[in-house]
């Protein structure tokens, strides 16, 4: 194996894209949503979304594989897919290890299988159980950050009109159970919360920077829903590979 692959690759999934690029991956093509890291990914033709694909923008690219995943991705386009390709499944924290080993065995990249021995430290090393530790965002409506310290449940909201939730089976809730603060949901995967669920269990309102852009949304969600909320950075959270691995990794040493 070399340290890094030699393989022309298009992938169709924004966490990967930037997590190949650190290690070393020769990414050919990128979807429009693959945005970071910023500097590399604008000299990176865009060959569709993480739900279409121009697979005569992918020709044009000679790649030698194509990366999905199951969630991101849609099973018409692996069905469609004229070239070599591997699908992970990231549905938790836990999953990565093996997702990061998966990756390196199909591109034939070292660097891979390193981040993989990373990501298992920072899921050994101990945790405490510390709201604070949270990339929260500066935000001048922001609620003290002392509703952090109370027994009230948190709630991470991705959507507005409709109020919209991370469920069990996700990565977001898994990482938030792995760091001793365990999310509260009415259902899996990404159910809508109701007015009723609110006020029997009035959570503290976690208001992530995407999908949806809460910035500057968040006091109008406070004065809706009569809740504390705090906004947080959601790509440490939901961005699974290197830019969850940071994160995990400087709360080793905070």
């Amino acid at each position: 194996m070399s340290a890094a692959s030699p393989l022309r690759v298009v992938c169709l999934v924004p966490s990967w894209t930037e997590t190949l690029i650190e290690a070393g991956v020769n990414v050919v093509g990128r979807t429009r949503y693959c945005v970071h890291p910023a500097d590399r990914v604008s000299t990176i033709p865009v060959v569709g979304g993480t739900k279409d694909v121009n697979w005569e923008k992918v020709a044009a690219q000679t790649p030698d594989m194509v990366v999905f995943d199951q969630e991101e991705n849609t099973q018409a386009m692996a069905d469609s897919c004229p070239y070599p390709w591997v699908a992970t499944n990231v549905t938790s924290v836990q999953a990565m290890p093996a997702a990061l080993e998966q990756l390196a065995k199909a591109l034939n990249c070292d660097a891979l299988l390193h981040m993989a021995e990373r990501y298992r430290a920072a899921l050994a090393a101990p945790v405490s159980r510390s709201g604070r530790q949270l990339p929260l965002l500066s935000d001048k409506h922001n609620s003290s950050l002392s509703v952090l310290n109370d027994d009230r449940p948190l709630l991470y909201l991705i959507w507005r009109k409709p109020y919209m939730t991370v469920g069990t089976d996700t990565f977001i809730h898994s990482l938030f159970t792995h760091l001793g603060l365990p999310l509260i949901t009415p259902g899996e995967r990404y159910p809508e919360v109701d007015e009723n669920w609110l006020v029997q269990h009035k959570p503290v309102l976690l208001c992530a920077s995407e999908p949806y852009p809460f910035a500057g949304k968040l006091n109008a969600v406070k004065d809706e829903l009569q809740l504390d909320a705090l906004l947080i950075d959601g790509e440490p959270l939901c961005w699974y590979g290197i830019r969850s691995l940071r994160f995990l990794e400087s709360l080793q040493s905070s």
